[in-house]
């Protein structure tokens, strides 16, 4: 099996009804944590990696593993740039391998945006490459939550329209890092900008999320979620609390991609509810 591209799992969302998780990479035992919570799930999911991960390992060294999981899986995965933020950054994911990539300019104004995200289609699009964009104020949950940064419903119809993406991540109250409080997310904008858009939403800042609202979430529209800090979270636990548990390093990573594929596979199983509750 070869990578899946963003489009195709769009379009397993909306087949099954289910919502897909994007995961990322930190080394390579998270990387067989995905693998294996999908094989035993039977659900596809997708590798990701930010462009700023990129500092911490060789990206096409980490690509061709994943690769070597995807050819022997029973289920779609994707290869996914998260945040890409230069153009740089987009190509290296491009040539390094992905099949799908982000480009964030979020934090631009919103025709910078539009333009560098058209650009970034144009170029990712003529390499089989697919592309998700970003459109609203997502922010860090350390900020105060402010609903005039969240995407505006007619304002992702123009961007998508201009833009040409296969996926557009949306500001709906969701943040990323770990919740300050129990996050509120507005589905009634969810639903308004589903009813306008038929690319596939992104739901980023998962981690802290409540099981029901994930579930509303995918009923609203939501196609695909990324979790990254539960996951991150977990390690850092294993690693203070019971790394003496163990008798070798090598045991230990044994225990940390357990560690992670159980909330990997929580996740996984909870976006599959909108289907079968």
């Amino acid at each position: 099996m070869k990578p899946a591209s963003l489009k195709e799992i769009i379009e397993f969302s909306k087949k099954h009804q289910v919502g897909i998780a994007m995961f990322n990479i930190v080394n390579l035992e998270f990387a067989q944590a995905m693998y294996d919570a999908a094989q035993e799930t039977e659900l596809p999911v997708m590798f990701g990696m930010p462009e700023g991960f990129f500092k911490y390992y060789d990206v096409y060294a980490m690509t061709a593993a994943c690769k070597k999981y995807i050819e022997k899986s029973k289920v779609p995965i994707a290869i996914h740039l998260d945040h890409g933020r230069s153009f740089e950054g987009v190509m290296t994911a491009i040539k390094a391998g992905f099949s799908s990539v982000m480009y964030d300019g979020s934090s631009l104004g919103y025709e910078e945006n539009v333009a560098n995200t058209a650009e970034i289609v144009k170029v990712a699009h003529a390499l089989g490459v697919t592309v998700e964009g970003e459109l609203g104020y997502i922010g860090r949950a350390s900020e105060e939550v402010d609903s005039n940064n969240f995407t505006k419903p007619d304002q992702a119809v123009d961007f998508v329209k201009r833009t040409g993406v296969d996926a557009l991540a949306i500001a709906i109250g969701n943040q990323h890092g770990p919740y300050r409080g129990v996050p509120k997310l507005d589905f009634a904008r969810l639903k308004e900008i589903r009813s306008k858009v038929d690319c596939g939403l992104v739901l980023h800042g998962g981690s802290g999320i409540s099981a029901e609202d994930f579930v509303e979430a995918m009923r609203c529209g939501i196609n695909k979620v990324n979790i990254h800090t539960a996951n991150e979270l977990a390690a850092q636990e294993l690693v203070k609390k019971s790394f003496g548990d163990y008798n070798s390093f090598l045991e230990f990573t044994q225990g940390l991609t357990e560690t992670v594929k159980k909330v990997i596979k929580e996740h996984m199983l909870i976006f599959a509810k909108a289907r079968i509750s």
